[in-house]
């Protein structure tokens, strides 16, 4: 059912909008004795410059807007009604909001309130303790459930971490393991290479022989650098061969 129209008050306090009635999905009361009007109590209150005051029949009326709507309506709010046999609060709860939390936000809020007036109420302790209590075991089981929460993130990262670790030092002793293998392949190339190059490289006995094989195959002649092409040696090193085996006997030398 929306709140009764609500008047101005006979004060500084400027008249407020039109209550929001939606979305209201909590609120809380206790049983209180005024001690003071309407009036009274909005001017002690008037410290809260946030908070919106305008009186309802015998009750003032209390309106703390803390979010907006596109049209600029009341989005997240809280209403409380001091009364003059009780203290009521309605609040809004938007989505992605924890319920709980909400609730105690505002009751915080409505607590405040209640010491600024503390000489304008006479209020039931003992509503005012069971309210508290309930109030404790919602922020514990929220608490609660924050921490399990951190705790089940902790101990997923802490096996993530461990894996990961684990994964690395792996990847160090693969990585050492490939080194050795990579020094122990280059020592063996270079051993190959050695091995081709002493190969491929004629002693003086053998290119003599290649060269005095070619001379027959040529009809008596050698071409030094077509020679020197085919059996990949310096020419240098071909005329030298030349020269001994001229020097030597082995061939003679055209005049």
């Amino acid at each position: 059912m929306p709140p009764a129209p609500t008047t101005p008050l006979p004060s500084s306090q400027p008249p407020a909008q039109q209550l929001p009635t939606n979305p209201i999905t909590g609120g809380f009361s206790f049983r209180a004795t005024s001690k003071a009007s309407p009036a009274e109590m909005a001017q002690l209150l008037s410290i809260l410059t946030f908070l919106e005051m305008s009186q309802e029949d015998d009750a003032l009326v209390a309106l703390n807007v803390e979010n907006r709507d596109i049209q600029k309506n009341p989005y997240l709010f809280s209403i409380t009604y001091f009364k003059p046999d009780k203290i009521e609060t309605l609040y809004s709860c938007i989505p992605g909001m924890s319920p709980k939390k909400r609730r105690l936000e505002v009751l915080r809020n409505t607590l405040n309130m209640l010491t600024i007036l503390n000489d304008a109420y006479e209020v039931e302790i003992k509503e005012i303790y069971q309210i508290l209590e309930a109030s404790l075991a919602d922020m514990a089981e929220y608490v609660t459930a924050d921490y399990e929460k951190l705790f089940s993130q902790h101990d997923s990262l802490k096996s993530q971490n461990a894996e990961l670790s684990k994964r690395v030092h792996d990847l160090a002793g693969a990585n050492d393991s490939l080194s050795k293998e990579n020094y122990d392949l280059k020592l063996k190339n270079d051993e190959l290479v050695l091995r081709l190059k002493s190969l491929e490289t004629y002693s003086d006995s053998v290119l003599g022989l290649k060269i005095q094989e070619w001379i027959k195959e040529h009809g008596g002649e050698i071409n030094i650098s077509e020679f020197s092409r085919v059996h990949t040696v310096p020419e240098m090193r071909v005329e030298q061969i030349l020269n001994k085996l001229v020097t030597e006997g082995y061939l003679e030398a055209r005049k």
